[in-house]
């Protein structure tokens, strides 16, 4: 079997690692030119060709990839981890169409960020979804499921790390499929039809005067290695990296973003518009120490 793989990132080399040794990987597209691949994660484009692949970078509107593909004639194409939608051009190359892998349980959580949404949400579940594509966004027949469970202790780097190997079982068992003839397929039932964003790092903003759980599930979402929930406190920007709830009966008698108190440990505890949140891992812009007091107001 002839495939055609698009991808990225540590993900990206963990699928492409199991379909080596399975099908004949014709050839391979990579994003464009990134400073932080090979740097910050694994790259794709050397990995490739580190194995002897074809390999090429670019955008999947980019008319370079569409001849690359109708060059290729693939069996089938394989997506992981990769930004750019394909056009209608690139998969008609394909017999058996795309499959991409989605790092969510969809029809939940269609498009950009995915995980970081999941975790935002309070989801208890996360999990990663083999489908077909098509000419929507994550809208194709869902091929398999994997799950696992979210501990709510469990920030976006935790989440990463569990599911890496779910990437692995999820190629081996799906092209497994297609290697035997033999494709489950099964239709997305969902009246919601939206599909969520790509988040900038401004989005790590905190609102003290949101809720706790909602202030602790941001902190989570866009914790290490993405940019970080962040405040202001006096001159200097604040970097939260682990926070956790405070339990209190108490009526709240100070403005959110207030620090009430300190634990033992000297870590702040924060007044939020409902419960408090306590800070336990941070940095600032500066690098500079902060001398926690209370009462000092953070924005």
């Amino acid at each position: 079997m002839r495939v055609m793989f698009f991808g990225n990132h540590d993900v990206g080399i963990t699928a492409l690692g199991v379909l080596l040794k399975i099908v004949n990987v014709v050839g391979v597209v990579t994003h464009p030119v990134d400073p932080e691949d090979g740097v910050r994660y694994e790259s794709v484009y050397q990995f490739s060709k580190e194995m002897g692949l074809e390999v090429v970078r670019g955008a999947g509107s980019d008319p370079d990839i569409s001849e690359f593909a109708r060059k290729l004639s693939p069996d089938l194409i394989w997506v992981t981890d990769y930004r750019y939608l394909l056009p209608k051009g690139v998969l008609s190359t394909s017999k058996l169409g795309a499959v991409n892998l989605h790092p969510s349980l969809l029809p939940k959580y269609r498009g950009r960020a995915a995980l970081n949404w999941a975790i935002l949400s309070g989801e208890t579940e996360i999990g990663l979804t083999a489908h077909f594509i098509d000419a929507g966004v994550d809208t194709g027949d869902i091929i398999a499921q994997l799950m696992i469970p979210l501990d709510g202790n469990d920030d976006v780097g935790d989440a990463l790390k569990s599911l890496m190997p779910l990437y692995r079982d999820i190629t081996q068992t799906v092209i497994g499929y297609f290697v035997c003839g033999n494709v489950p397929r099964k239709q997305q039932q969902s009246i919601n039809t939206y599909t969520y964003p790509a988040r900038k790092p401004e989005d790590g903003k905190i609102d003290w005067s949101k809720s706790a759980c909602k202030i602790l599930n941001l902190v989570r979402a866009v914790a290490s290695p993405y940019p970080g929930a962040f405040c202001e406190i006096g001159s200097d920007k604040l970097y939260i990296w682990k926070a956790a709830l405070v339990e209190s009966k108490d009526t709240p008698l100070h403005r959110p973003g207030v620090i009430t108190s300190l634990s033992k440990c000297n870590q702040p505890r924060v007044q939020c518009g409902h419960g408090s949140l306590e800070i336990q891992e941070w940095t600032t812009e500066s690098g500079d120490e902060c001398g926690w007091s209370i009462g000092v107001q953070l924005i």
